[in-house]
Parts: structure tokens; C-alpha cells; sequence
């Protein structure tokens, strides 16, 4: 096994562009993150489509920005975040999408009937500002290592491609002994940059990080767990176009998870199926470390996040086994 890791280690080191990633690109942009993460974002901006005569007539308020359109924007404006909410004026009568909850559809809607926004509704960076720095940091460093992972798996596939992995699996080392050396590797890249990063970022430039080091050093490898566990699964199941999908993925449940802004979706099943993301329950889980608790009042939420990674090595190992038993990687 150490053969093969030193194998890996010498092979990685030839590839030039997964190492400016993994050593300048990633911690350059985690440095960003987190001597920008306690920056006001901009104000949410709200679409009223409506025709040029109604203009006017719009509503304003401190808390946002109202723009006149004339087309309705695309759903995934507001999954980007481009806007908090579409409005659009029927028969004297307002309909509003978005992504919050329903008081604070209901408190858009009122407002443009109105023109006097309701208690109680939260901007996005209010909602940034209530959730914490320390939160807002890993919610972005999750997108981050989730899309790393995958690369610096890309050994594996190309084991594959070369047919040096059925080489390697007539030594004495099996499967099993071959990802869980290709996990400890990825772990290890991943890990051991981004947390430095961190911890250079907050010496040098005394930047708030919300999280004692100690205690960000668990976070931190309870998510690079799930992002080696990820990268495992994603490398075992695509053999081409891999980084691309798996960046498609990680940006749209990170989107849907709440890592970068609040998602609150009305639809029974878009609710579900974001309570089922595992990175919903991390960010639950940092948030509440954040605001004072312990690690053990959120053990559910890490059994949970560790069993998706035990599922992932469990799934990509069950299939190269298959695919090796047919005789595909010959």
C-alpha cells in the first residue's frame, strides 16, 4: 500500500495543472472567502415585470432594490441568486416567486400592494450576518473541495484509461486496498492546503474565522470526508467528462444545500429532496457549532454526513468490482 501511495504521490506532482489548483488557485480563493466574508454583499434585488407606463408606480424600500423588467427572468435567476424575487402584477393583484418562505412571499406581496414592507423580513445579508461568519466561510469552501476532490481522484480514471489498473489489481493489492489508498490520498491533498490556508489567512491578516483552529479542524474533516467520498463515487461510476459533471453537481446542491444563500423552496418534493443533501446538514451543523453549541448536540447531522461518505467508497468499490469481475477494465 505505501508503494502505491508513494506511486501516486510522484504521479500527481507531474500534473502541473492540478497542482497550481491544489496549492495556489484554492487557497487563494479560501483566503479571499474569508477576508470577504464579513464584507456586506449587495442589497437583494427584486424583478417587477411590468410594462414601461407602470414604472413610476413602483414601491421602494431600504431593505432591497426593485428593478423594472419587461420579460420574466428564468427560475434559475433565483437559484443563483440574481434575484430574491420575481413579481409580476395581474388584473391589481401581485404574484410573487422566490426561494424564501412563505411569510416572506406574503410580506412581498403585501409590500407592493401597499408600498410599506411588513416587520420581520430579512434581507440576504442580514440572513449572511445572522448566520455567522465562521458559517458563510465553510458554506463556500464546501462548493470548493467538493469540485477539488474529483481532480485530484482523476489518478484513478486514469488508471482505467492506461489498463495499468488491472495490472495493479493482479498484485497483492485488491480493490478495497486501492481506493482506500486513493482516499487517504485525496484526503490528505485536500485537507492539509485548505486548512493552511486558513490558518495563514488568520495570522497573517488577522481575519475573523468564527471557529477556534481546534474546532475548525474537525469541521473541516467531517467535510473533506464527504468531498473524498464524492470524489471516490464520481471517479468510479464516469470515465470521461468527469470534473465537469461533478462541478455541475456540486454547484447546483451546494445552490440548492444553502452554502452560498438562503433557500427556503415551497414544493413538498424540492423540500424533501434538499433535506436529503448532505451538505444541508452540514451547513445545520457548523451553524449551530458556530452559535455556541457543542459538536456532540449535532451528532446526527455527523453520523449522517459520514454515512453519505461511507455510501459513496461503498458504491464506487461495489461497482469497479462488477465492472472488474465482467472484464471491462482489460
Amino acid at each position: 500500500m505505501l508503494s502505491l501511495f508513494q506511486n501516486r504521490w510522484e504521479r500527481i506532482l507531474t500534473k502541473k495543472a492540478i497542482i497550481i489548483i491544489t496549492v495556489i488557485i484554492v487557497p487563494l480563493m479560501v483566503g479571499v472567502a474569508i477576508m470577504f466574508s464579513g464584507k456586506p454583499i449587495f442589497k437583494e434585488t427584486i424583478a417587477f415585470v411590468t410594462e414601461q407606463d407602470d414604472v413610476q408606480h413602483m414601491p421602494s424600500d431600504s431593505a432591497f432594490r426593485v428593478v423594472a423588467v419587461h420579460q420574466k427572468p428564468t427560475f434559475s435567476d433565483l437559484v443563483l441568486g440574481k434575484y430574491a424575487a420575481i413579481v409580476e402584477k395581474n388584473q391589481g393583484d401581485y404574484k410573487v416567486t422566490t426561494l424564501k418562505s412563505k411569510a416572506d412571499q406574503k410580506r412581498i406581496q403585501q409590500f407592493f400592494k401597499t408600498g410599506k414592507m411588513r416587520g420581520g423580513y430579512l434581507g440576504e445579508d442580514e440572513l449572511r450576518a445572522e448566520r455567522g461568519t465562521g458559517t458563510n466561510i465553510l458554506g463556500f469552501i464546501v462548493m470548493l473541495v467538493l469540485m477539488q476532490g474529483v481532480a485530484l481522484a482523476s489518478l484513478y480514471p486514469e488508471d482505467r484509461m492506461l489498463k495499468t489498473f488491472r495490472r495493479i489489481l493482479v498484485s497483492p493489492v485488491h480493490v478495497g486496498k486501492y481506493l482506500l489508498v486513493q482516499f487517504i490520498f485525496t484526503f490528505l491533498c485536500l485537507y492539509i492546503p485548505t486548512y493552511l490556508a486558513i490558518v495563514i489567512t488568520k495570522v497573517f491578516f488577522h481575519a475573523d474565522i468564527g471557529f477556534r483552529l481546534d474546532i475548525l479542524a474537525g469541521l473541516l474533516g467531517v467535510l473533506i470526508m464527504l468531498a473524498t467520498g464524492f470524489a471516490i463515487f464520481m471517479a468510479s461510476v464516469m470515465d470521461r467528462n468527469i470534473s465537469l459533471v461533478s462541478s455541475g453537481i456540486s454547484v447546483v446542491t451546494c445552490v440548492l444545500s444553502g452554502c452560498f444563500l438562503s433557500f427556503a423552496p415551497h414544493h413538498p418534493l424540492l423540500n424533501t429532496l434538499c433535506a436529503i443533501l448532505p451538505q444541508r446538514a452540514y451547513m445545520t451543523f457548523i451553524h449551530g457549532v458556530e452559535m455556541g453549541h457543542t459538536m456532540w448536540e449535532y451528532k446526527t447531522q455527523v453520523v449522517y454526513i459520514l454515512m453519505c461518505s461511507a455510501v459513496f467508497c461503498f458504491l464506487g468499490g461495489f461497482i469497479t468490482r462488477r465492472r472488474t469481475i465482467k472484464g471491462i477494465y482489460e
